[in-house]
């Protein structure tokens, strides 16, 4: 099931990208934390490196589910409300102070992640019921 080629691999290259930044934000979270201008603590570092365990996984298991070519709707669901959830979040921890501009161009690509992988779903959901 592939309705939309240049899609699918769109989707593809997102989940791989959340994958790898998940591995990358989970390992070196300080390395994140700097690069979006956020305060590096303990504490901080902690949170950071859970959050990239968490979008390694979403990642992985919308590459996975990609990969198998299965119209698994709950895992596009998730996935989707996990990037629209960043794209919300994100933004307020700039106006928070705690995140600085360039961590709006990461709240961007959420979003409009989000917004393709609702797209393909419903484009699933449309050549399902055929």
């Amino acid at each position: 099931m592939t309705p939309s080629k240049p899609l699918y691999w769109l989707l593809v290259l997102i989940s791989v990208t959340t994958l790898i930044s998940g591995i990358v934000q989970m390992i070196n979270p300080a390395f994140i934390l700097r690069l979006i201008s956020a305060e590096v603590t303990p504490t901080t570092e902690q949170c950071f490196g859970t959050v990239g365990m968490f979008m390694m996984l979403f990642g992985g298991m919308l590459l996975q589910v990609l990969a198998s070519k299965q119209y698994i709707r709950p895992v596009y669901l998730w996935a989707g409300l996990q990037k629209i959830g960043a794209s919300i979040a994100v933004p307020i921890g700039v106006a928070r102070h705690l995140f600085g501009p360039f961590a709006l161009g990461v709240a961007g690509f959420d979003l409009l992640s989000g917004i393709l992988i609702f797209v393909y779903l419903w484009m699933l959901s449309r050549e399902a019921a055929q």
